[in-house]
């Protein structure tokens, strides 16, 4: 009994212990991120409560912010153990009890999930606990906890449904979600965990036609697949074949967009809704600036980043072929690096969008650091996709690259900051920058060229 939860367990932790004997630096890096992020949350709480400024936070706020991470991750996890898993269809196809095998997996997603938020609930009291603040409420913590129970079962019929043929079953989840919405009541969110036990019990009984559903593209005629191309033109076909295959571009383009609109809205009015009014003085000035900032930061690490570490991270099941061909690391690269031209474009959008709130007095340096940190992102991220080439997409992965980028885009910010205040004309000192970053970017691909290898170790 409860075998597929086992191995699911095991196998997730033995590759968690690989991946961090792989990439040491990675891990201890972003494992001190959390502990220090939750001390410093812990410290925040701690200043707010021995303030006397009356803020406008409360614990529904709070409770709704976990009750939406753990329902992403959630969703994101049954994706992975089950709708896209190739080593499911085993274990589907032996006489074991289809649903009691996707049962398993649900558990096991479910186990997962509440030791996260256990681990770091536990590391938050304990950091709250060495600040003086008192950790006596049992019942709040009980609270969250069936909120996170909550979220883990609507999430876990959101991700089977969606790839269902039948997404009218999305129909119960999508009101309950509704009306926390509009009622923002945490104690509604406990009373229909009936409802969505139900639910997911129902969602899984009717799981399998979700696994076995895909839509598929007829191919084109082999007259249009038969072209001869040099070796970079190869890879650019093959990459941005891919982006179209998988439907990625028009999600590019609507993060751009909705992105832009979103960052620009809160140029104007976020002071206003996110910080309350007695520490707005203090720090108003500065939002504005942070929003276009934060704008240009996620549609890069999006549109980019994310992008750049899959060009090799994809090649997991294709590195054979890799291995038998016989063409130069550099133009494999090169040709690969050559796709995110057209990633690039899907970028685009967010400049018009954000200019729709901010006006055309800052078009020139948004545009400029828009650029600058689209480039940033590859040159950091192709050396370590490079790096991992051939591995598993790796989370911990983006986030450290995530860190990186966030902390050289905020150094260069400053700069230019400095620029803007003493430099009438800026324009000149942009593009000799720009200039220096696109050396840096072509010896960034030399040292992946560099990197990669592709050939077998010797056994002998």
């Amino acid at each position: 009994m409860f075998e597929t939860t086992r191995v699911i367990l095991t196998e997730n932790f033995r590759s968690l212990i690989n991946k961090m004997r792989e990439a040491p630096i990675l891990y201890f890096i972003f494992s001190c991120t959390i502990v220090f992020s939750i001390f410093i949350f812990a410290y925040a709480t701690f200043f707010f409560i021995n303030i006397d400024i009356n803020l406008d936070i409360n614990l529904e706020d709070i409770f709704f912010t976990i009750f939406f991470i753990f329902f992403l991750k959630t969703v994101a996890d049954i994706y992975n153990n089950f709708i896209k898993s190739s080593s499911l269809s085993y274990s589907l196809s032996t006489q074991v009890n289809q649903r009691r095998t996707i049962a398993e997996i649900f558990i096991a997603v479910f186990l997962t999930e509440l030791v996260i938020w256990l681990s770091f609930s536990c590391i938050f009291i304990l950091a709250i606990f060495t600040f003086g603040v008192n950790v006596g409420y049992p019942s709040e913590y009980l609270y969250f906890t069936l909120g996170v129970t909550t979220a883990v079962c609507l999430g876990c019929t959101i991700s089977i449904n969606f790839f269902s043929p039948k997404r009218y079953r999305l129909i119960p989840t999508l009101t309950l979600l509704g009306f926390y919405f509009n009622f923002r009541e945490p104690i509604f969110v406990i009373f229909t965990l009936p409802l969505a036990i139900i639910h997911v019990t129902w969602s899984i009984k009717n799981s399998m036609e979700s696994h076995l559903f895909s839509k598929r593209k007829e191919r084109t005629k082999e007259r249009y697949q038969i072209k001869i191309r040099n070796t970079i033109k190869a890879f650019f076909h093959r990459e941005t074949t891919v982006l179209w295959r998988d439907k990625l571009l028009f999600s590019f383009i609507f993060t751009s967009v909705s992105t832009g609109l979103f960052s620009g809205y809160l140029f104007l009015y976020g002071d206003e809704i996110l910080i309350p009014e007695p520490i707005r003085s203090q720090i108003g000035g500065v939002l504005p600036s942070m929003f276009l900032f934060l704008g240009i930061y996620v549609v890069i690490m999006y549109t980019g980043v994310f992008p750049s570490l899959n060009l090799f991270l994809n090649e997991e099941k294709t590195m054979w072929i890799l291995r038998h061909m016989p063409v130069k690391n550099d133009n494999i690269v090169f040709g690969k690096v050559s796709s995110l031209a057209l990633c690039f474009l899907t970028a685009i959008p967010f400049i018009p969008y954000i200019t729709i709130f901010t006006g055309f007095d800052k078009i020139v340096f948004l545009v400029w650091f828009f650029i600058f940190s689209y480039i940033a992102g590859i040159i950091i991220s192709v050396p370590l996709g490079v790096k991992y080439v051939g591995k598993k997409s790796d989370i911990m992965l983006l986030y450290s690259v995530a860190m990186i980028l966030f902390v050289v885009l905020s150094f260069v910010a400053i700069i230019a900051d400095l620029i803007e205040q003493f430099f009438s004309y800026p324009i000149a000192l942009y593009i000799i920058i720009l200039l220096i970053e696109l050396f840096l970017l072509y010896v960034s691909l030399k040292i992946s060229s560099q990197i990669l290898t592709l050939k077998y170790k010797s056994t002998s």
